[in-house]
């Protein structure tokens, strides 16, 4: 069956169903080696999910504890070659990177995605972490592209954001929550005492 996952992935013309095939497949995989943790979608990838393909990154971007793990999987399957941390396939069309193995964020925050065709599932930062990625790159490296994937991301779910965590977080990371536009308006009288970038 992961065989035929990856027939599925080299021909799949979807960029997020790629990324949900190659994440199904990958989490079995995982499971055939015993390892009951997954990796967690992050990064341009999460946005890519997070926004039903709207957004198109180009990578998976994943954080897992041991890379090693994931690499010597994507190795034995002669389909990828390492170039530093990232695993690249011409042949299924992907680029792997593993940019980190702790979450930058809460682990309580990620969601499970089932993909019902496989039966499997898949694991995704929260999208209150991922807004403050987005944003971090909106105000500090002055990224318009970012300002826009937060600001949809946070209109888009804004019925299932704990807001009181993402404004925890943008104090934790420095973002001046002035800078924010559409938090105006919903942070109230909140202090402004997030240094300017």
């Amino acid at each position: 069956m992961t065989e035929e996952i990856l027939e599925k992935i080299k021909y799949e013309e979807n960029e997020l169903k790629k990324i949900l095939l190659f994440m199904a497949w990958l989490n079995r995989k995982l499971k055939e080696k015993g390892i009951k943790k997954f990796p967690i979608l992050v990064g341009g990838s999460a946005v890519e999910l997070y926004t039903f393909g709207y957004y198109v990154s180009g990578d998976i971007d994943l954080v897992f504890p041991k890379p090693e793990e994931i690499k010597s999987i994507l190795l034995s399957t002669g389909l990828f070659r390492s170039e530093g941390r990232i695993m690249v396939s011409e042949e299924l069309g992907l680029f792997v990177d593993i940019p980190d193995t702790i979450l930058a964020g809460s682990y309580e925050k990620i969601r499970t995605i089932e993909i019902p065709e496989l039966s499997e599932s898949i694991v995704v930062i929260g999208v209150e972490d991922l807004i403050v990625d987005r944003l971090n790159a909106c105000v500090f490296w002055k990224s318009q592209g970012d300002c826009e994937i937060a600001t949809y991301l946070y209109e888009k779910y804004k019925e299932h954001i704990d807001l009181s965590y993402l404004i925890q977080r943008l104090k934790e990371e420095q973002v001046p929550l002035d800078k924010v536009e559409f938090l105006k308006g919903e942070i109230g009288d909140e202090p402004k005492d997030s240094p300017e970038p």
